[in-house]
């Protein structure tokens, strides 16, 4: 462990990061959400195209799109499921947390341990949450590819019925 000046140098940018990685789920999420409603419109999209009686080349195109519709669809509804993100302790599970330290009696120890513990959770925080946040990033990520494979497919589609 760092010694106590690194951790009192570093305090601010630990709890900042632990503010930013719980906050950046939200984000993710939202991001998610715009990639389905992409996804749903080209959904729709392929849907008509195929029921347009389509050559057969054109067709295994829109099954290539349809294909990573699916998976594209299925990434993203793993990354919208809900995380259990690691949050602050109330404070009632300080004063219980204190109560254990034995340090009733000493302001001064009872406030360097509380800083120390908080510093120490937030630190543990950090890296729970920055797992959680990693996963459903390489969730989205993955469902923005097949978005974009989609997307490229019936533009393919689209473009070949154009110039036919």
């Amino acid at each position: 462990m760092a010694s106590q000046e690194v951790l009192n140098a570093m305090e601010p940018l630990i709890y900042e990061r632990d503010r930013q990685e719980f906050s950046l789920g939200d984000a993710l999420d939202m991001k998610t959400g715009l990639i389905l409603a992409v996804l749903t419109f080209l959904a729709l999209q392929s849907g008509e195209l195929i029921h347009s009686g389509l050559p057969l080349f054109q067709r295994i195109v829109q099954y290539i799109s349809i294909g990573s519709l699916v998976l594209g669809g299925i990434l993203a509804a793993l990354e919208l499921r809900p995380a259990n993100y690691d949050r602050e302790a109330t404070p009632e599970k300080y004063l219980d947390w204190l109560e254990k330290q034995e340090v009733a009696g000493n302001p001064e120890l009872i406030a360097r341990t509380l800083a120390n513990g908080r510093l120490t959770r937030a630190m543990e925080r950090v890296r729970s949450n920055l797992a959680v946040n990693k996963r459903k990033s390489q969730f989205m990520t993955a469902s923005f590819i097949f978005a974009l494979m989609s997307f490229g497919a019936n533009i393919v589609t689209l473009f070949i019925r154009l110039v036919s």
